[in-house]
Order: structure tokens, then sequence, then C-alpha cells
């Protein structure tokens, strides 16, 4: 849904931020470079298709039944660029923050920013469940014709491409956050002697 999409985008450029935060504490480029490379990585390949899959083929739903009360993501010709520049500019905008706070020592203050997040988005889901419980057109929606998102008849491939796109986005996200502290496990942090271990 695009009321938590962008949020989202901008929390996980928060996590990839803390995870590479030793790397940023380093305060060496190369490493700042890196772990903004492989956040835009996660950003086009595992991330930025599923909402535009949803906008295309199951508009209604992706927008909550609200605020855009036409069929199509096609009735509206800016959405999908504005969307993208939007979500990408989040995704960057949250790495960006967070490796500014980092370095400042404000590793409390990015986390309970991204857990905020995704409470928000759960709440949105959850709360909003007369919304998000339903596919079709907001027309659909609102005259009560609308099929709920378990309604698999007819073939709708609505929940194995849901349930396919998150468990391939956690499975890219927690490979990039392994990796990322990997790349940082050895690292000499400024001021320090030894390498650290955690």
């Amino acid at each position: 849904m695009v009321q938590i999409d962008i949020p989202i985008a901008f929390a996980l450029g928060q996590i990839f931020a803390d995870a590479a935060r030793k790397q940023l504490l380093t305060g060496r480029p190369e490493y700042y470079f890196s772990a903004l490379v492989k956040n835009n990585l996660f950003h086009i390949f595992f991330f930025s298709w599923i909402p535009v899959y949803f906008l295309v083929n199951y508009f209604g739903w992706e927008t909550t039944h609200m605020w855009w009360h036409k069929d199509v993501v096609t009735d509206y010709p800016f959405f999908l660029p504005v969307f993208l520049i939007a979500f990408f500019f989040a995704a960057n905008s949250g790495f960006w923050l967070s490796a500014f706070l980092i370095r400042k020592g404000k590793f409390l203050f990015v986390r309970v920013s991204y857990a905020s997040i995704f409470l928000y988005s759960f709440l949105w889901v959850f709360g909003l469940w007369k919304r998000t419980s339903y596919l079709g057109s907001y027309k659909e929606w609102a005259q009560g014709t609308a099929k709920r998102v378990w309604d698999t008849s007819g073939g709708e491939p609505f929940l194995y491409m849901l349930f396919f796109s998150i468990i391939l986005w956690f499975a890219a996200l927690v490979f990039f956050i392994i990796i990322l502290r990997a790349e940082g496990k050895n690292l000499i942090l400024k001021g320090d002697k030894s390498k650290s271990t955690e």
C-alpha cells in the first residue's frame, strides 16, 4: 500500500545505515558509498517492483481504497513516476539521515524511528482492515461488491504474489544485513586501538 510503502522505504534506508554503522563510524567514504549502493540495489531489485506490480494490477487495494477513486493507475498519468521518485527519495533519505545520526552517536534514535515506522505500518494494515482486506476498485469497495483478498476464485494471483513478494523481500533484506554486518565486523573505528569484534 502506497501509504506504507514510502515510509517503509525510509525505514529500510535507516536499517541499512544501522547495519553498516561500524563502516559509517570509520568516516571512510568508500564504506559509506558501498553501504549506500547496497541500499539502492535492495530497493531496485527486491522492493520497488512490488508496489508497482500491485499498483498496476490491484490499484484500489494498493491505495487502501482512499484518496484516488478512479479504477486504474493509468487514470492518473503522473502517479507512477511521482511514486517512484518519492519511493527512492525516501529510501535514500532514510539512509542519509541515519548515517548522519549514527556518526553523532544517535543509534537509539535511529532504531526507535524505524521501529515506529513498522508499528505505524502494522496499525495501518490492521487498523483499516475494512479497506485493506478488499481487492477491486474504489467503486466496487464503496458499493460493497469488492472481493476479499483471500478469495482466489477465478484464479486470482493476488495472494500468491503477496506471499512471494514478502518472502523474497524479507530474505533479501536479511541477506543484505548479514553482508553489511560481516563487512563491519573487524573494522578499526576512529579512536580505537583494537579491532571491533561485535
